[in-house]
């Protein structure tokens, strides 16, 4: 099979992860499913909080078109004592597609894990080598350092839990309008004050009228999805908020 027919199945519907993640596996209750509309099925069975953090990274990046979870075993050269050739397997952890069509294979290990490894490192260089020779693909290991960024995770995470959703309200989409129309840069509470649209109100059957619901502010719900898909940007190295600056989607 041709190596660009290998990378396109790794993507395609209906491919099987190589590794099943169940209940138990690995750390006790650390497996994690992650949903995600990068992939065809729909989630992804993160086997680590560390590749969940992850997720949350590649979900949110408006340039990552899709991913695969555990898509292949690969069979690579490597040394025993550093001297002894001989073959051995790997199953990364994710494989991403860019929109520009690059690919990237990702493992995610803790720093004690590797610590804990004195050939951690040579067998990265090994694997870094293959994945490029074999596959014009590059290779990387992520691990706290580069998941863990504070505040940038804390915000992806506030990003991803106002992410779309099937069910959302129309009115959200008004709220998107509203933003489009908005001179930027701005805050978002500033935003929130002209749209006059920045509560949701829900309809109770035993009641006349509309009742708004506190707290639920549909501009800030709309600037976290718009982030999400490159309309507009947000500062990711401050804490989000309502005086968060919104900017226009061009860097």
């Amino acid at each position: 099979m041709r190596k660009a027919s290998i990378l396109d199945t790794i993507f395609s519907n209906g491919h099987q992860p190589e590794t099943l993640v169940g209940r138990g596996m690995y750390h006790l209750g650390q497996a994690v499913s992650f949903p995600t509309q990068k992939t065809w099925s729909g989630i992804i069975r993160a086997r680590s909080l560390l590749m969940a953090d992850g997720l949350l990274h590649l979900d949110t990046d408006v340039g990552v078109a899709q991913l695969s979870a555990y898509p292949m075993t690969v069979s690579y050269w490597s040394t025993r004592d550093g001297k002894t050739p001989v073959k051995r397997l790997h199953t990364p952890d994710l494989a991403i597609r860019m929109t520009d069509g690059s690919l990237t294979f990702i493992d995610y290990v803790t720093l004690n894990e590797q610590q804990a490894k004195p050939y951690f490192w040579r067998r990265h260089a090994e694997r870094v080598r293959h994945y490029q020779n074999e596959l014009g693909c590059a290779f990387a290991v992520h691990d706290e350092r580069s998941v863990r960024i504070e505040p940038r995770l804390s915000n992806l995470r506030l990003m991803w839990t106002h992410r779309s959703r099937p069910t959302e309200p129309p009115s959200l989409a008004h709220a998107r309008e509203a933003i489009r129309m908005t001179s930027l840069p701005s805050t978002i509470r500033a935003i929130s004050e002209m749209a006059m649209l920045s509560r949701q109100a829900v309809h109770w059957e035993e009641d006349d009228e509309p009742v708004l619901l506190e707290g639920v502010d549909l501009i800030f719900t709309a600037v976290m999805q718009m982030a999400m898909l490159g309309e507009v940007r947000v500062d990711l190295g401050k804490r989000i908020n309502l005086d968060s600056i919104v900017y226009g989607g061009a860097a």
